[in-house]
């Protein structure tokens, strides 16, 4: 199996993980956020939904331009859900679509001039879905304090043995 591939089948495998901590959030508490620092879980399902829609430009045209880059926030959990599942079906169409020449190919990601990051586009689309995961596991951390319990991820919680 190719990194490709690979990818492919771990969006596939991820995808049910994020919408089960989504389903979770209760939507009258989505202003919370456990330090003022901290993004709100309104803002952090603006990342969700927005950086899942970088997938195309990664894989399709190697390039992200992150300049003034400001994630929505959202008010209702299924807006931010439904531009976050675009996302993924754009992913795993780009990737399904693309051979290992441009898998392989370089990806930029960019501020205007100046290359922030620059890689191949498997490696960068593999960088997005481990970030996004990354920030799963902070939205999961939100869930008690919210008054939510947080679903099985990787196997039960201590809430929930789905």
């Amino acid at each position: 199996m190719t990194s490709r591939e690979f990818f492919v089948e771990t969006l596939k495998d991820e995808l049910p993980r994020f919408e089960r901590v989504f389903r979770a959030l209760p939507e009258s508490r989505l202003d919370y956020k456990p330090h003022e620092k901290s993004r709100s879980a309104s803002e952090l399902l603006g990342v969700f939904a927005d950086e899942a829609q970088m997938f195309p430009a990664i894989i399709e045209k190697g390039v992200v331009d992150m300049t003034g880059f400001t994630p929505a926030s959202y008010t209702k959990v299924a807006d931010a859900v439904a531009a976050f599942g675009r996302g993924f079906d754009g992913a795993l169409r780009a990737a399904g679509s693309s051979d290992e020449e441009q898998w392989k190919s370089t990806a930029r990601l960019v501020m205007g001039d100046k290359v922030v990051w620059e890689t191949t586009r498997g490696a960068m689309a593999w960088g997005l879905i481990l970030d996004l995961v990354h920030h799963r596991g902070q939205l999961s951390v939100y869930l008690r304090p919210m008054g939510a319990q947080v679903p099985a991820i990787y196997g039960p919680s201590g809430d929930a043995a789905e």
